[in-house]
């Protein structure tokens, strides 16, 4: 049992477009006894840098029936893309019961670790107390979930994932207002009461609170067009960064 373990996903074309970079400067940066597993969407194992791998269609047990359910959905734009984050939700619930550790991390494919991190940092943001998740909390619209820890032993953890899991299995997600996995996610949390840490500090009061709060000093989040630009824009910063990598 390891105290921390982070978990990630992407397709084929995200494993040349943005996944190899994560994954490299995961291990260049994280301390070395938190592992990193990724489920790998169609493509080969990665060759050399050594994290444990799934397959995610062999790993979950719905994932590949809700795809075929609902391929045919036209949608407006991300929000309403349900299969699209459906990956990510199938790799989280895969996770959550099957990986030994007390605090599982999910990250984005496309988040770039520009600074060392240690497990005192990684201390400082896990759930506190009856807290279940720390997310990256915003005050005028859903978490920013490219980031969040998920506590392992809180007596409700399992409830919470097939919760999670349900919304799929049983296409509940279609009753919301929008059908990607932070919009869903919220919505279980907020109908369980389950207690939650907000670490986006003042970030929370932007749109893009990881390069704004905290986590910034760590991390960068390559949402969107930010894939193929290769980093945050400065436009993004609302607050003023000292870190080498911001400047």
């Amino acid at each position: 049992m390891t105290d921390f373990a982070a978990i990630s996903t992407f397709n084929a074309a995200g494993l040349e477009l943005y996944g190899r970079r994560m994954v490299v400067s995961f291990h260049e940066h994280w301390p070395a006894e938190v592992p990193l597993r990724v489920y790998s969407e169609g493509w080969d194992f990665l060759d050399c840098w050594g994290p444990e791998n799934f397959n995610l269609s062999a790993a979950s047990p719905w994932l590949d029936d809700f795809k075929a359910r609902h391929r045919h959905r036209t949608f407006k734009d991300f929000r309403w893309d349900a299969v699209r984050f459906s990956h990510k939700v199938a790799a989280v619930c895969h996770a959550a019961r099957n990986i030994d550790c007390d605090v599982l991390i999910w990250l984005d494919g496309d988040i770039v670790t520009h600074a060392n991190l240690s497990i005192e940092d990684l201390e400082g943001l896990r759930p506190r107390d009856d807290e279940w998740i720390s997310w990256l909390y915003r005050q005028n619209m859903y978490p920013e979930c490219g980031f969040y820890m998920l506590d392992r032993r809180h007596p409700q953890h399992e409830a919470m994932i097939a919760s999670f899991e349900a919304m799929y299995m049983q296409d509940l997600l279609y009753g919301l207002a929008e059908y990607h996995d932070s919009y869903v996610l919220r919505h279980v949390v907020e109908a369980a009461r389950v207690p939650w840490r907000s670490i986006s500090g003042k970030g929370g009061e932007t749109s893009h609170p990881l390069v704004n709060g905290p986590l910034g000093q760590w991390f960068d989040h390559l949402k969107g067009n930010r894939k193929h630009e290769g980093r945050s824009r400065a436009g993004d910063l609302k607050v003023k960064r000292q870190e080498d990598y911001w400047k």
